[in-house]
């Protein structure tokens, strides 16, 4: 396989000889596993089933997001900090424990099964801090220090997660009690803003540069990077802290001093010219209709919060339109990359994935999502699912794009 720098800023040509090719290589299988969980997800949203929202939410957040983040921060830290990959062993290892503590923990909870939720839980939890200890070691191994802003900010999103899926494994036991509301609250904001949005903030400054192969904004410094992170950050502690005491307005000024953060994040994104603009096309498109989508949710959230009324289609906007369009538009990338097979093959593969049908897919659904029109929100789904399943079967099988995407 050609190995395809990831980064403006990679170190190229310095550190451990045959790295890329051997986190490249390590990275495949964790994204096809994330790629599994999506259609997982998809399908499931678009099933009946007892219990409602929380099979495909959490198919998508815990299976697709957290495998899809494991991934790509082993292979990004170590492309951009031209640090060795890690071994194979471990990050196996923490892969695969991953999918299976997210498979354990969603089986259980449909079937009723504390004990086998519960483990489920403790193992994802346990996969996560595993990640953890692999980007430190990537960090302290090093040659290119410009990235460690952002393994910092994986640090931080794992212990703000952790706190946030220990409040779940409470809730989803039964021993919630009569906090079962508040706890439920705090463990939405810590992982949903704390995990999730937490390591997607720490990775847009560097990603997005590299989705249209330009250099990172010069105003993007690591310290505003650490800053920005640091006040997301403490909005999200302040945002769960403050719906586990049960104070809607301290809860609705934390969230929109996240959204705030957001803007910040935006305003650290390079300025993108016509010509980049057009090789990306639709995948660059996707992943700022995202960051939007996030911007505004978040806001909602925040205004459903104090009002007391039902944040249900808040959230499914958010997921849908904001972090599914985000983790769709980076695999729209990273997917020729790691395929390689030179020059042709690259970019045909970045032709095939400029997928203007995910585009509108993505954001019908979203705003299906937000309306409540389950039908619409069904097909909108569905035609998404098909777009992705095909332009994955025809990039795996190394086909040439079609004519027209």
């Amino acid at each position: 396989m050609t190995a395809v720098s990831t980064s403006p800023a990679s170190g190229a040509g310095r550190g451990a000889a045959g790295r890329v090719a051997a986190v490249h290589a390590q990275t495949k299988p964790g994204l096809l596993v994330a790629v599994g969980f999506v259609v997982a997800a998809i399908v499931a949203a678009i099933a009946r089933h007892d219990h409602g929202w929380w099979l495909p939410l959490h198919l998508f957040v815990v299976g697709a997001l957290l495998s899809a983040i494991s991934a790509t921060t082993q292979m990004l830290a170590v492309t951009w900090s031209s640090s060795p990959a890690p071994p194979r062993a471990a990050a196996g290892a923490q892969r695969w424990s991953l999918a299976a503590g997210a498979i354990a923990m969603v089986a259980g909870h449909e079937a009723d099964t504390t004990w086998l939720f519960v483990t489920g839980g403790v193992v994802v939890i346990a996969a996560m801090l595993g990640l953890v200890a692999i980007l430190l070691r990537v960090r302290h191994q090093a040659v290119t220090p410009r990235y460690a802003p952002a393994i910092e900010g994986y640090s931080m999103a794992v212990v703000a997660g952790a706190a946030g899926m220990t409040c779940g494994l409470v809730i989803g036991s039964g021993h919630g009690g009569s906090r079962w509301f508040e706890l439920r609250g705090a463990h939405l904001i810590l992982n949903v803003f704390g995990l999730v949005g937490l390591v997607i903030a720490a990775t847009l400054p560097y990603f997005t540069a590299t989705q249209v192969r330009a250099k990172m904004a010069p105003h993007a410094t690591s310290l505003r990077v650490r800053l920005v992170l640091a006040w997301l950050a403490l909005a999200t502690a302040a945002g769960a802290l403050a719906r586990f005491a049960d104070h809607p307005t301290l809860t609705a000024i934390a969230l929109g001093g996240y959204a705030l953060g957001l803007c910040a994040i935006a305003a650290l994104l390079p300025v993108y010219v016509a010509g980049r603009l057009k090789w990306a096309g639709a995948r660059i498109v996707q992943l700022l209709a995202g960051v939007a989508w996030w911007i505004a949710m978040t806001i909602a959230l925040a205004i459903t919060v104090a009002r007391d009324t039902n944040d249900r289609p808040v959230l499914q906007a958010l997921v849908i339109g904001g972090f599914a369009q985000i983790l769709v538009a980076s695999l729209a990338y990273l997917g020729p990359v790691l395929r390689g097979g030179g020059h042709r093959m690259l970019t045909a593969g970045f032709a095939l994935t400029r997928s203007w049908i995910s585009l509108a897919a993505g954001n019908v659904a979203a705003v299906a999502a937000l309306a409540e029109q389950r039908t619409v929100l069904a097909v909108a789904m569905v035609v998404w699912l098909v777009d992705i399943a095909t332009r994955t079967i025809l990039l795996v099988a190394g086909r040439r794009a079609p004519a027209a995407t």
